[in-house]
């Protein structure tokens, strides 16, 4: 049922994305007077098709991995074409139909954060719940109960907020300037990292420096051998004390069990609304540095750091256009530390990672966390349609002003050499990808 559910995410996304991306392209081919001949989702073989009366097939295709639209006069010389053609345009006409479909995709990003915004979002306080022990946050000083305020100078108001100012950090080296409020004083901690992150993967940028939320004390899954089975722990119980102190945050499990030493400890758990008490015996981890009952958390947050948040229909409009900027600039900084070797290439996904987290984003954090997605990669496949390579919008754009330059059409063989390289990279960038995604399910 879960596969199911990943690929009709999967698919419902991809194919509203594309959709907007070519609509974009008709939109302004129609704006100008060009004549569409194909407007296709996917590509292969016609499953279901219609035509307008102008003429313009409508085709969902076999393969949902793209689409296109085709005009009048795109593969013909200017001399020979009528009014409604693509070739007999202005060059600026040109290059807003050739551009619209990132504009789109930008715009639906655009829509997407200001509905968000209106009805409501709701934003986790970055309230500290956990730091683990021998990390740079906990070497540095940061403590359970701390709220970050600033990282690097900017304004932090969410976890969503800090995950984007240490991102601008990955393959850096240095400090990570992190200010705290802590019982109402602010206090500063400067975090040194050395090419930080840019061998590997990371699944979230704050675990990677030792910070947690607060996580409700609920269990995920229970280890078949471990001491929590044998004692009766099953996943979903929510644990009240051990030893009799009571138990607020999924951090207060770790602390209370280390304080054990490994000697028995009475937990109280709650279990579909009823009580129990169990007696534990902690293992000593396999680095032996802590003491550990094997369970892992469930990573409900704590409701006191959920705050719905709401705008007025003039600051959800400002909000949403900040940040899609942000999105913009942020994806564009990571793309040039992958370039320049800052960032592992690991981080580059394709098909089966959009899947995975389509998926995920339906059945964990469900319809919110789905249009949030569709808008970060809807303004990815802009971004990436604006790279300057010949198959892509961008590629086209450069062409159109080089010509517009020159004030000449380029040598037909000069463009077919450049529209082989540019087959050519795209093949790579998508056999890499792939296999990045072979290798993500595999690890």
């Amino acid at each position: 049922m879960t596969f199911l559910v990943y690929i009709f995410s999967f698919l419902v996304l991809i194919s509203t994305i594309v959709f907007i991306h070519e609509l974009g392209h008709f939109s302004f081919a129609r704006l100008f007077g060009v004549r569409v001949l194909d407007f296709s989702i996917g590509f292969g073989r016609s499953i279901k098709s219609w035509e307008t009366k102008s003429k313009t097939v409508f085709n969902l295709r076999l393969l949902p991995f793209g689409g296109y639209v085709k005009m009048n006069g795109e593969e013909t010389s200017k001399e020979s074409q009528s009014s409604d053609s693509y070739s007999s345009k202005k060059y600026y006409q040109k290059l807003l139909i050739t551009l619209g479909g990132p504009i789109f995709n930008f715009i639906l990003a655009i829509a997407i954060f200001f509905v968000i915004n209106l009805f409501g979002i709701y934003k986790i306080l970055p309230l500290v719940g956990d730091v683990l022990p021998n990390t740079i946050a906990y070497k540095q000083g940061i403590e359970k109960g701390d709220l970050i305020s600033k990282i690097d100078g900017s304004e932090i108001s969410s976890f969503s907020d800090a995950q984007l100012a240490l991102s601008r950090r990955l393959g850096d080296s240095g400090n990570i300037e992190i200010e705290i409020s802590r019982n109402e004083k602010p206090f500063e901690f400067y975090l040194p990292i050395n090419n930080w992150l840019s061998s590997k993967e990371p699944s979230n940028l704050l675990y990677e420096l030792g910070i947690f939320p607060p996580l409700e004390p609920i269990i995920g899954s229970v280890n078949e051998t471990s001491p929590a089975a044998e004692g009766g722990i099953k996943s979903g119980d929510k644990i009240l004390e051990i030893n009799n102190k009571s138990v607020t945050y999924w951090g207060d499990i770790r602390k209370e069990i280390n304080k054990s030493r490994g000697n028995e400890i009475f937990v109280k758990i709650l279990r579909e609304n009823e009580f129990y008490s169990l007696i534990l015996k902690p293992n000593l981890s396999e680095n032996a540095l802590s003491w550990q009952i094997g369970v892992s958390s469930s990573f409900e947050l704590s409701d006191e750091v959920r705050v719905l948040e709401r705008f007025s229909l003039g600051d959800s409009f400002k909000n949403s256009i900040s940040q899609t900027i942000s999105v913009i600039e942020n994806s564009i900084m990571f793309i040039g530390k992958i370039i320049f070797g800052q960032v592992s290439a690991k981080n580059l996904g394709g098909p089966v990672m959009i899947g995975q987290y389509a998926g995920e984003s339906v059945i964990y954090g469900g319809l919110y966390s789905f249009f949030y997605l569709i808008a970060l990669i809807s303004i990815s496949l802009g971004i990436v349609n604006l790279f300057p390579l010949p198959v892509l919008d961008g590629g086209q754009a450069l062409i159109l002003t080089i010509e517009k330059i020159i004030g000449r059409d380029l040598p037909d063989r000069m463009l077919e050499v450049f529209y082989r390289l540019g087959t050519a990279i795209l093949i790579f960038l998508f056999v890499f990808v792939f296999f990045n995604d072979i290798f993500r399910i595999l690890s």
